[in-house]
C-alpha cells in the first residue's frame, strides 16, 4: 500500500497504517455509493487529529469496480488506480489537484477492493456554487467576474496542454479558491481522464461538457471564456467553427 511519507505517522497513531484497517474504518458517505460495472464505488470524508489540529481527507472506496483496458482486457483496471496515475502526473506538471495521501488494492473474500485517499482542498469551493452566487450577485463587478473566468480558462488550457482530457468536466469538478481576489483553480474526479494526441479532441469534448453545465453564464461570459482559453483577442475562422461545434454538442441532452 502506498502512503505519503508526510502522513504515515498520523495514520499509524490512529491504527490506520494498513489496507484492511482503513477499509474497515467507517466513513460517512457524501451520497450513496454508485453501483455499476458489477461493483460499487463511494466517497466520504475522514478527519484525523494531528498535532493539535486535524488532517482532513477524502476517502474513496470501491469494490469490483474497474474499467477494461488494452493492458487489462478481462478483469479490468480499478478506476481509482487510473485516478492515482493522473493525480501524480498532474503534480509533476504543477497542475492543481488533490494531493494523494494513500492508495492501496487488495482482494478480500474474493472481491477486488481499492482505496484512494486525498487531501481536502481547503478553502476551495466548486465552480457551480461560486458562479451561482457571483453571476446572480449584482454587487460583483464585471472585472471580478472576468478575472474568475480568465483564471478558469487558463487553468483548463494548462491542463489540456499536458495531453489529458478530463472527460467529465462539469462545474462541480472545478474547484476555486480566493474567487474574490486572486482565484486559484483545481480539478477533481480524474478517474475518467485519459490522454489524447489531438488537442482538438481535448478542447471539444471537455469544453462541451463544461458549457452544458455552466449555469448562470451569459452569452458574453461564454465568449470571454473562449477568448481567454484560446488566448486571443479575436476568434479566427477555425476557432469560430470549433466554438460552434462546442455549443452544438453542449446543447445535446
Amino acid at each position: 500500500m502506498f502512503q505519503s511519507k508526510r502522513y504515515q505517522q498520523i495514520f499509524a497513531e490512529h491504527q490506520l497504517d494498513g489496507f484492511e484497517p482503513l477499509w474497515n474504518k467507517h466513513i460517512d458517505w457524501f451520497e450513496e455509493p454508485n453501483h455499476r460495472r458489477g461493483g460499487w464505488s463511494g466517497v466520504g470524508q475522514l478527519k484525523l487529529a494531528a498535532d493539535g489540529g486535524a488532517l482532513s481527507t477524502f476517502v474513496k472506496k470501491q469494490q469490483n469496480h474497474g474499467r477494461r483496458t488494452l493492458l487489462h482486457p478481462f478483469k479490468g483496471e480499478p478506476t481509482f488506480r487510473r485516478e492515482l496515475k493522473r493525480l501524480t502526473f498532474l503534480e509533476e506538471y504543477h497542475i492543481k489537484a488533490p494531493k494523494v495521501v494513500c492508495y492501496g488494492e487488495q482482494t478480500i473474500d474474493g472481491e477486488s477492493c481499492a482505496i484512494l485517499a486525498t487531501e481536502t482542498l481547503l478553502d476551495f469551493e466548486p465552480l457551480d456554487v461560486v458562479t451561482q452566487d457571483w453571476f446572480a450577485n449584482t454587487a460583483k463587478t464585471r472585472q471580478q467576474k472576468r478575472t474568475l473566468l480568465k483564471s478558469v480558462a487558463y487553468a483548463l488550457r494548462d491542463f489540456h496542454d499536458t495531453g489529458l482530457s478530463h472527460r467529465a468536466l462539469y462545474s462541480k469538478h472545478i474547484f476555486v479558491k480566493n474567487a474574490d481576489t486572486q482565484p486559484e483553480v483545481a480539478l477533481i474526479d480524474l478517474e475518467k481522464a485519459r490522454f489524447s494526441f489531438l488537442s482538438f479532441y481535448r478542447t471539444y469534448f471537455d469544453l462541451s461538457a463544461l458549457n452544458r453545465h455552466a449555469e448562470y453564464w451569459s452569452r458574453s461570459d461564454r465568449m470571454y471564456f473562449f477568448l481567454q482559453y484560446f488566448q486571443t483577442k479575436r476568434l479566427r475562422m477555425s476557432l469560430r467553427l470549433l466554438c460552434r461545434l462546442i455549443l452544438k454538442r453542449s446543447a445535446r441532452r
